[in-house]
């Protein structure tokens, strides 16, 4: 019995998280979306890729590209860029297609040496590794690209996270939700809201509803535990403590872990506790 009620307040805590990390996820996706995070992001990535610090130069025209143009909306940067893509624009920039409609491989030489000394030896050095094959060198621009990327990938996965863990505080404490607090109200004798939100947590798990669609799991999980007397919230006169500053803490940094673990975690659970 004892046990049981120790599975039941996690799996209502879990359920909790996973309700907060969804609303971080959605307003995180708002944020990006507004503020157009992933074009910015994947501009700075092309800029350091091509030696361009002010952009004024080899990236102003990589931008101003037809190839890339047809990529963004008007007056904005593409937030993605195909590695082909990548690949037959800068070749053309740098060695533009000659009136008879062919690109020799002297053209490209010379076109290289026309760009700035840092990236004069890059491209010498991926036009020896395709020996000095035209399509090959295509292929050696777009493998450049897509290792690139990753590193470009990674800084965006850190900035988001940083974001993320800023929202989930701000959403918290707006919405005064202390881990703290919630587990005292767990973890009650005889908690009839302990036993509310497993139910809701287990209706929630058997829906099945598929991690990869983070909306319809949003609208799920909030219908789910909407009607429950949760103690989150400000009322009138409300006093603010250390226990309060770190249940706000603990649960920003819960949901900062994102919704995917808690997803996972509260499947584990449930299963868990079903077995049982």
């Amino acid at each position: 019995m004892f046990g049981s009620a120790i599975l039941d307040t996690a799996i209502g805590l879990i359920f909790v998280y996973l309700v907060i990390s969804l609303i971080v996820s959605a307003a995180n996706e708002l944020l990006a979306a507004v503020f157009r995070l992933r074009a910015q992001n994947l501009f700075l990535g092309i800029r350091e890729l091509l030696q361009d610090p002010s952009a004024t130069g080899l990236v102003s025209r990589f931008y101003e590209h037809p190839l890339i143009e047809a990529l963004a909306a008007q007056d904005k940067k593409p937030s993605y860029i195909p590695s082909r893509t990548f690949a037959l624009t800068l070749l053309d920039i740098v060695s533009p297609v000659a009136p008879a409609g062919n690109r020799t491989l002297d053209d490209l030489k010379a076109g290289i040496e026309k760009l700035p000394q840092p990236l004069q030896i890059t491209f010498r050095v991926l036009l020896d590794d395709a020996g000095h094959d035209m399509e090959q060198f295509k292929k050696q621009l777009e493998t450049w690209f897509n290792s690139s990327m990753e590193r470009v990938s990674g800084w965006y996965k850190r900035k988001t996270q940083a974001i993320q863990l800023a929202l989930a505080l701000v959403i918290v404490v707006v919405g005064n939700v202390d881990s703290v607090r919630i587990v005292r109200s767990l973890s009650g004798v005889n908690s009839p809201l302990r036993d509310s939100i497993k139910a809701a947590a287990q209706s929630f798990v058997e829906q099945k509803v598929q991690q990869g669609d983070p909306q319809k799991q949003l609208t799920t999980a909030t219908e789910a535990i909407g009607n429950l007397a949760l103690p989150i919230g400000w009322v009138d006169g409300g006093h603010v403590g250390a226990s309060n500053i770190l249940g706000w803490l603990i649960t920003a940094l819960a949901a900062s872990l994102g919704a995917p673990f808690w997803f996972d975690l509260l499947n584990r659970f449930v299963n868990v506790r079903a077995s049982g």
